[in-house]
Parts: C-alpha cells; structure tokens; sequence
C-alpha cells in the first residue's frame, strides 16, 4: 500500500491588529501553494509589549477575513492568554499534523529578528520559515546566509507582500482619513466597537494645542514615517509613533509661557518647541522617560541617542512631505546605516533650519563622526524603472492597444465570427460567471461596477466585468476574490492575469475582469470601445 502524500501546511502568525488587505494577500498567496493555511493570531506578541486591541474581537475578525475551504482560523492562543510563543504552538501544530512538516510563514521586517524569538533553538527543529518580501525591508542575504548556518531552513517566497501597515491603518481612525486597507466588514465592526485606535487622544490634543492643518499633516507623515524606521532600527513601534505624534505638540505654543518653568536656553529659538513638546507630554500623557526624551531632541539631536531617538529624529526629516535638496538620499541613508544617516542629517540640519548653532547640535554631530570613522557613505542608488507588484504576461497599456486594434477590424467584418471560448459553455454560463464576477465585487465593496454584452461585437470576449477601487492594495485584494469565487463555484481559473499596480485583468476566455483603482479607471475609460448605450448595465440597478 503506498503512503498518504504529505499535506503541506502552512502556519501564518500575528496580532492581525487589525486583519487587512495585506494579511488577506498573503493568505490568498499562500493557499495556492499549500494543502492547508493556519491563521494564528496572537493574545500578547512578545515584540508588543503594549499589546493589542480586544483578543475576542480580533478573533472573530479573522474566522470572518481568512477562513475559507483551505484555511483555519486558530483560537488557541487568543484562549490560552498571556504572552504568545511561537514556539508553543508549532508544537502544538507538528503533534496535531504529523507527519507533515510545517511552514512557518512570517514577514521580510521580521528577518532581522528571528534569532531573537524565543527558543528558537527547539522552534527551528519543529518548523521551515518561509519570508514573504514586503516593501521597504529588503530580504538581506547576509541575514539569510547568517540563518541558514545557525540550521534555520528558511526560504523565501515567490511572491510580494502589500505595502500595508497596521500602524498605519490606526494613524489613518486617528486622522479621520479614508479607510483603504481594511475589508468594510472590518472597518464597520471596528467603528461600531471603537477598536484599533490607540492615537485618536494625541491627535486630538494637536487641535487643541492650536496646530494648524499643515502642521498636522506633517505630524501624520512623521508618525507613518516613525513606524517604517522603528521596524528597521529595532526599537518599539507604539512608543516611537507616541513621540512622533507629540513631537511637535508646542509648535502654536507661546514660549514665552514655559521660560519660568523650563530651562530653554540650550534651545535656539525655532528648537525650543522641542523641550515644551517633551514637558507637555510627560504631564498630559504621562508618556516614558524614553518618549520624553525622544521629543526633546526630535530637532537638535544629543550625543549617545538611543534607537528611539535617532527614528524619531530622523522620520521628521524624511516624512513624505518633505522635499528638500538630498533627501531621497536620506531616506535611503536610513535603511542603509542608520548611523550614517544620523551624521548625514546632523551636518545639514543647521542649513535647513536656519538658525544660530546648537550646542547639542555640535555634541551629537562629533558623537556620530567618531561613531562613523572609517566608514564611507555609498553613493546614492540609480532610480531603477519602475516594476509592476506582479510579472504581467503582457503589459496592462497593451490590453488598451489591442482591444482598440481589434474594434476597428470587427468593424471592418461583417459578420463576426463566433468567438472560440475559453470556458467552452454557452452564452447564459457565460452570464452567470460575469454576474458572480459582479457580485462578489460589489460584496466587497468595489463601486462603479459595469457588466457589458459584447456578444457579436468583438472577438475579445463575451463580457466585460469593469469596477472600481480604491487604491491599488484594493484592486489586487479584489482580483483575489473574484479569482476564489469563480474557482469555487464554476472550477474556473483564469487563462491569463494582466498585472499592474492600478490595474488587474482576469481572463476568462468569454469573461474578461477588469479592475481599476478610479483615476487609472477615468483614464482609460474602456467603456468607450464598446458601450453603445444598450449592451452596458451597472450592478445593482
């Protein structure tokens, strides 16, 4: 008798504070790889010390953004409480499935860090890693060369991770910004609930300190920024973007008003908001000693900075807003060595801040100049094309080109040949998949959604399916539902997959989907090859 074939099963862990668009890719990714996907969500990340939103609700959240045929949401840890360690549960996992081997799948910013996890040691024997590349944190490999001679089996993923950050889906409730990352069935339970923001106080603090919209636009780009570098530097999450949303709290404040109860004179006048900003959130907040302190030199620096402090210096002169001379080089600086980007910053921040010299100013540039001796600064990277997020068979532009080409020569024929097809039914199956296309987009929220007949008019297909999104990370969670549904229900998948950042199309043979973030959408605007005013219907009226 021949052996049962081994399932492959795949462990994804986190604190899914909330789930998003990004964990939901990387999920979808994963499933058409392996036999089975476990989603593990966490009570307390041993990396969080500040903890997550409600265990309960986020559990629930997830059975309702991940569960499907292939994947099982996990409640053991949310039950057992305390500190999760992965460790804990791949043991748990490798005794309930052997004698399969289990993957343990975990993101390109945690690569760093994977020796640090607790008893790695005995986890490395229990479990295969695999990294899944995410924006801004290169898989480095050093780091994997390092891994892989400690006896850790780690590969790396074919695929690319989201540009999706928690952090930011909370600064974004915190702001009042648009919701882009999160499934509306989340975001509606979130509101309702009040959960997953932890920063709404601070920025309401910044209006009642009487800053103004720039100001705070600034203060938003700091904070998102600060999250990006406190993933590189290694130091707390939740603490830097505290501070960097503090960090210029006094900027309306009258100075005046602190000089009895502060000693600003190592301040020069355009800095000084630094000090009143680091007392205002000492005796509003109660913040650290540690978030204090990163406020207070955000504009000067100091000699021996901690990690906390260097992030939340150098994300308020590398946020998205700014566009001085050389800064483009300084965010690279900031991935590269940080070190050198603190040397880099501190000898131009006089420059930009045009003011007198800073004492403190002095003591940390000679702090960083003996702590980068005999290191060279690199020269600054060529912009390299922009690449799709996924290799597309044939470039999006060129679907426009030959759907163009073809109209004119169909209207060159009469009569138009049947088109061969590839789901090899007839017209009313036909239908039925674009309709099921329809739905499950309208199910989630994509808008502007148009079924068009093309029966007779075009070789190209029998249908399209056109609909909006809201941004890029939307279109691609979008095209991966309507990919599972029409595999679920019809056995379907498509004979091709045009691929760009704000533009995804399904190729269904006699149903093409497409899928557009709006301004990509409004300049296309496809429709006009083939709306003749009776054969296009928009879904739901």
């Amino acid at each position: 008798m021949k052996a049962e074939k081994q399932q492959k099963t795949a462990v994804f862990g986190g604190s899914f504070d909330p789930p998003h668009y990004g964990h939901i890719d990387i999920v979808k990714n994963l499933e058409r790889t392996f036999d089975r996907v476990i989603v593990v969500p966490s009570f307390i990340s041993p990396f969080k010390a500040e903890g997550a939103d409600d265990a309960a609700a986020r559990l629930k959240l997830c059975k309702k953004a991940f569960a499907s045929e292939k994947t099982e949401v996990l409640a053991r840890e949310i039950k057992k409480g305390g500190v999760s360690y992965s460790v804990d549960t791949a043991a748990y996992l490798a005794k309930k499935y052997k004698p399969s081997r289990l993957t343990w799948v975990i993101g390109s910013e945690e690569l760093g860090r994977l020796i640090e996890w607790h008893d790695i040691d005995r986890l490395k024997t229990l479990v295969d890693f695999l990294v899944v590349p995410r924006p801004r944190y290169d898989v480095d490999p050093e780091t994997l060369a390092v891994l892989k001679k400690l006896k850790i089996k780690i590969k790396v993923a074919k695929f690319v991770g989201l540009d999706v950050s928690s952090t930011e889906i909370k600064l974004d409730t915190a702001f009042g910004k648009p919701n882009k990352y999160m499934p509306s069935a989340v975001k509606e339970y979130a509101d309702k609930n009040g959960l997953f923001d932890p920063y709404g106080a601070y920025v309401d603090a910044l209006y009642a300190h009487g800053l103004k919209d720039k100001r705070i636009d600034h203060t938003y780009g700091v904070a998102v920024k600060g999250a990006e570098l406190a993933k590189l530097f290694g130091c707390s999450v939740h603490d830097c973007v505290v501070a960097c949303l503090l960090h210029d709290i006094a900027k309306s404040t009258d100075v005046d008003e602190y000089k009895d109860k502060l000693d600003l004179s190592g301040f020069p006048e355009p800095t000084a908001h630094s000090a009143i900003g680091a007392y205002i959130a000492e005796t509003e907040f109660g913040v650290s000693d540690e978030i204090a302190h990163a406020i207070y030199v955000h504009s000067t620096g100091d000699d021996k900075m901690t990690a906390l402090d260097e992030a939340v210096f150098l994300a308020d002169k590398t946020e998205r807003g700014r566009n001085y001379d050389g800064v483009n080089y300084i965010r690279y600086l900031c991935g590269y060595d940080r070190r050198l980007a603190m040397l880099y910053m501190l000898k131009r921040v006089d420059e930009l801040r045009d003011t007198l010299p800073c004492e403190m100013s002095e003591r940390a540039k000679t702090y960083y100049e003996a702590l980068c001796d005999g290191v060279e600064f690199p020269a600054a990277p060529e912009r390299a094309p922009r690449k799709p997020v996924a290799k597309a068979s044939e470039p999006v532009s060129s679907v426009v080109s030959r759907a163009s080409a073809d109209k004119e020569k169909t209207e060159e024929r009469k009569p138009v040949a049947k088109r061969p097809t590839h789901l090899d039914h007839d017209a009313d199956f036909a239908r039925s998949v674009a309709e099921a296309a329809a739905k499950e987009l309208d199910l989630h929220k994509a808008h502007d959604i148009d079924v068009i007949d093309l029966g007779g008019k075009t070789i190209i297909a029998d249908h399209f399916v056109i609909a909006s999104a809201t941004s890029s990370t939307a279109v691609r969670a979008l095209a991966n539902y309507v990919e599972d549904v029409l595999t679920k229900k019809f056995g379907l998948d498509p004979s091709k997959r045009d691929t760009d950042r704000e533009w995804i199309a399904l190729d269904y043979g006699s149903v093409i989907v497409h899928i557009f973030t709006d301004q990509t959408r409004e300049f296309y605007n496809i429709e006009r090859l083939w709306a003749d005013g009776g054969n296009i219907k928009r879904y739901g009226d």
